[in-house]
């Protein structure tokens, strides 16, 4: 496995080891059709409509929903690697993307997946699908690819530094907002073709991204770390979150309860949600300019990905098949149930 990644994320996650070992986690997990569990991982959903909605995860896990959540069907995908996140152009056309360069096609809304060739061989951690032919991809040691032609081929446009890159957000096809470790924050203008450092404020890794238009945009990291933007990136300011760097035996049981790393963002409308370890779900009400934790019932696990669509309807997605559903500022977890499931790949 390359260098220094074994998730994108194992980095700040270092810090609530020692959390693991003194919560007893009480996990969600996604039902699937028959009444089976999904027990492993998911690390990315993506819903297309407030029912239609797919989530992946490790072991090369793809699912599938057309009823909010409520129950899920899996869906071959040919592999065992753990996959990273998941996006759709529309209801037919999407991309997966995990470990070691895999990335996975479909043009029938995952019925069916064929594998893409990647130009490099690095994990592969946020697939954004512009439209059916037009893609990005950002992994690690600094990885980035592109497609115009439904990945027949890909462009390695990769930085010529050492960086691992966590995750993207385009509002439209000319313009692009990366982030990834130490306070990285990146921008283009011109569709991908340069790229330009943008100040975050904070040395922080920064794991997730989102942006509702050309200059509203708000990036989590570790810390609980959440910064936003009203001018297109020239200037963030910090909303939430330890912005101080500090020895890893230096933060504390109480701080790490305080503050735990988030993992990603997703905003629409006057909904926003960011959500990351120990079951960390922080609520804006209107539109990402003040944030609440919210109280969730048990204790959960990671949660490493948020989708919502217009209604803010959606899902989180997380440890051990850990899924919970949205409905605007209604959080549903579902009930814990022991089925194992049928392994699909």
């Amino acid at each position: 496995m390359p260098g220094k990644s074994v998730h994108a994320w194992v980095a700040s996650r270092a810090r609530t080891l020692v959390l693991a070992s003194l919560l007893v986690v009480a996990s969600a997990a996604v039902a699937a059709e028959g009444g089976a569990r999904i027990r492993d991982n998911l690390y990315g959903t993506r819903f297309v409509s407030p029912t239609d909605g797919w989530a992946v995860g490790a072991f090369g896990t793809i699912v599938r929903t057309h009823d909010a959540g409520a129950t899920w069907r899996p869906q071959v995908s040919h592999t065992v690697e753990h996959l990273f996140s998941v996006d759709f152009a529309d209801a037919q056309h999407g991309w997966v993307v995990g470990r070691s360069g895999t990335i996975l096609h479909t043009t029938d809304g995952g019925d069916t997946w064929q594998a893409q060739a990647a130009p490099l061989d690095r994990h592969l951690f946020k697939v954004v699908a512009l439209d059916p032919t037009h893609a990005w991809i950002v992994g690690d040691w600094g990885c980035i690819l592109a497609t115009s032609d439904a990945g027949k081929t890909w462009r390695n446009r990769s930085l010529d530094r050492d960086v691992i890159l966590n995750s993207q957000a385009w509002p439209d096809a000319q313009h692009g907002w990366i982030v990834g470790e130490a306070g990285t924050i990146l921008a283009s203008s011109d569709g991908g073709a340069t790229w330009a450092d943008q100040p975050a404020g904070v040395q922080k890794t920064l794991f997730g991204v989102a942006f509702t238009d050309l200059q509203h945009g708000w990036a989590v990291g570790i810390d609980g770390v959440i910064v936003h933007t009203t001018d297109g990136g020239q200037t963030w300011q910090v909303q939430h979150g330890v912005t101080e760097v500090s020895a890893l035996e230096q933060v504390g049981f109480a701080e790490a309860l305080e503050n735990p790393s988030l993992y990603d963002v997703a905003v629409v409308g006057d909904i926003a949600y960011a959500v990351g370890d120990i079951g960390a779900v922080f609520l804006s009400r209107d539109g990402g300019t003040t944030w609440r934790r919210q109280e969730l019932p048990g204790e959960l696990g990671w949660i490493r990905s948020a989708s919502l669509v217009q209604g803010t309807h959606g899902l989180f997605v997380g440890a051990s098949g850990l899924a919970i559903r949205v409905a605007g500022a209604q959080i549903s977890v579902a009930q814990k149930e022991e089925h194992a499931p049928e392994a699909t790949h």
